[in-house]
């Protein structure tokens, strides 16, 4: 599989989505990820190491961490933020952050899940909350209000759209490679009970989940055995 647009030191791929991940989003496997860290203490980045570095044992990847601007993934701390470019989208960023990461680590186990969350779209996943046979009975008013969007908001209004595309579009299936949907996914947001109808709720995902490890080491897979 070739990245997009270009699979080598300055390219991109993608995918199809994770648990949900598009094509032309990975990266090419086999390859090592040259990871720069823009700023950032050094317990900041120890602990974004030890993190990142869960998916390793089922991804055909290395990562390599290095300081610097220069790198296919770029990470500043900033606190308070969580965001990641999707994959190879990373390579169309000249200069500055394709990943920020809130250096507050005073809850190890949820600074950790959204670094992996954060690799997640690296690697090329979207988010699995939004797969195509996802499920949730959202309680669309209680989402809007809590993110305040007006109650008399029409679908052009732009805090509505912004909350429309986080939670409620779901991803056209004809673009993205996904296996069934996976509630357990590191990749999937948390879901407030008070943001559904009836009893339904999904607490954060702390860790990676079977389907997390299983979508990505068929994204990137190793080398099949050779036998004699």
């Amino acid at each position: 599989m070739a990245e997009n647009p270009a699979n080598a030191g300055n390219s991109v791929s993608a995918r199809k989505k994770r648990a949900v991940g598009k094509h032309t989003y990975f990266w090419a496997p086999g390859r090592s990820l040259r990871i720069a860290f823009l700023s950032g203490d050094q317990a900041f980045k120890d602990a974004v190491k030890a993190a990142a570095n869960n998916w390793l044992p089922h991804i055909n990847l290395t990562f390599n961490f290095v300081e610097g601007e220069s790198g296919d993934i770029r990470i500043s701390s900033e606190p308070g933020i969580y965001w990641s470019m999707i994959g190879t989208n990373a390579l169309l960023i000249d200069e500055g952050p394709t990943m920020r990461l809130s250096p507050d680590l005073r809850t190890p186990a949820f600074f950790a899940a959204n670094v992996m969350h954060e690799f997640g779209h690296a690697l090329g996943a979207e988010h699995e909350h939004l797969h195509p046979a996802s499920n949730i009975p959202w309680n669309k008013p209680a989402v809007y209000a809590a993110h305040g969007v007006a109650e008399d908001a029409d679908e052009g209004d732009y805090a509505r759209r912004s909350v429309d595309e986080r939670y409620f579009n779901l991803l056209d299936a004809s673009d993205f490679d996904y296996t069934p949907y996976d509630p357990k996914s590191i990749m999937h947001y948390a879901v407030r009970q008070n943001w559904t109808l009836g009893d339904f709720k999904i607490d954060l995902n702390l860790v990676l989940s079977d389907k997390d490890k299983a979508f990505m080491a068929k994204a990137y897979p190793f080398p099949a055995a050779q036998t004699a």
